[in-house]
């Protein structure tokens, strides 16, 4: 209950600053859950844009379109199995379970491009759900609920806030994943590794936002975590990292790649040839 209090004091304490962003500094704000006055999440007039009703190319998508940074989950196909790539965040998990359930997908494996609450805030739920294996990079081993062990920087000025605000809720209950266990650490012989359970992917590594960032190549699209991002629908480098040196590293990286489309952790999928040009 301390951590709750704290956090409305932090709000309370910073009106005039919050007032000039565009969105404030709560949890909900942040995350872009909106509350009924019973105190439920508002689950039914939740807004999506999925590759059912927005195609682009060939990606399958599901995005939760709230707040400035929309969080999307992603499947790519096997020979044996559908592997979901990142879990949502817990504003989708109802939603996400639908969709996934209603397209028939056989989701065999999940992969986390990186351990951050909006990224496997449903990993250990949706590993009993599916029966999956859990993927994530080596070196995001220490930051499963740990968000603090790879502090993040702001890429810039106008991110300061952003940073300040997010830093402080992942101290709190609000913003902790279940813990879970990865089933396969992503390393140099991760590639082979997927050829055994039937899928033709290249894992890319992508430094910066976290240690262990990782991308998936497949068919022409990267599906790049949030090593790059699409705020406010602008496509742009992320926000925030953990190293500014191996993020612009990394952004190099996915230009040298040049996929032909660009599938982030935030924001809708789109063409990474056009905006490169």
């Amino acid at each position: 209950m301390e951590d709750y209090i704290e956090a409305h004091k932090f709000s309370n304490n910073h009106m005039e600053q919050l007032k000039k962003d565009k969105i404030c500094g709560c949890f909900y704000c942040l995350t872009g859950v909106k509350r009924k006055r019973n105190g439920n999440r508002n689950i039914k007039n939740m807004r999506t844009q999925t590759s059912d009703n927005v195609k682009i190319g060939n990606i399958r998508y599901f995005t939760e379109l709230k707040g400035d940074a929309p969080i999307s989950v992603y499947v790519v196909s096997g020979e044996k199995g559908d592997m979901l790539i990142d879990t949502g965040f817990s504003t989708t998990t109802q939603a996400l379970v639908r969709w996934i359930s209603e397209k028939g997908y056989n989701i065999t494996d999940i992969f986390i491009t990186h351990a951050h609450p909006d990224h496997d805030w449903n990993a250990a739920r949706f590993k009993q759900l599916f029966n999956a294996r859990i993927w994530l990079g080596k070196e995001d081993l220490s930051l499963i609920c740990n968000f603090a062990d790879q502090p993040q920087t702001p890429t810039h000025s106008r991110f300061v806030s952003r940073v300040k605000r997010i830093s402080f809720w992942t101290k709190t209950p609000l913003f902790k994943s279940k813990h879970y266990v990865p089933d396969i650490l992503i390393d140099e012989n991760a590639n082979e590794v997927a050829k055994q359970y039937g899928y033709d992917i290249e894992f890319v590594h992508l430094p910066g936002h976290t240690k262990g960032s990782y991308g998936i190549l497949k068919d022409g699209v990267l599906y790049a975590g949030d090593s790059y991002a699409v705020l406010n629908g602008t496509p742009m480098e992320p926000p925030h990292a953990y190293s500014i040196e191996e993020m612009k590293d990394s952004v190099r990286k996915i230009a040298e790649l040049s996929p032909e489309y660009l599938a982030c952790g935030h924001g809708v999928p789109f063409l990474f040839t056009d905006h490169m040009m």
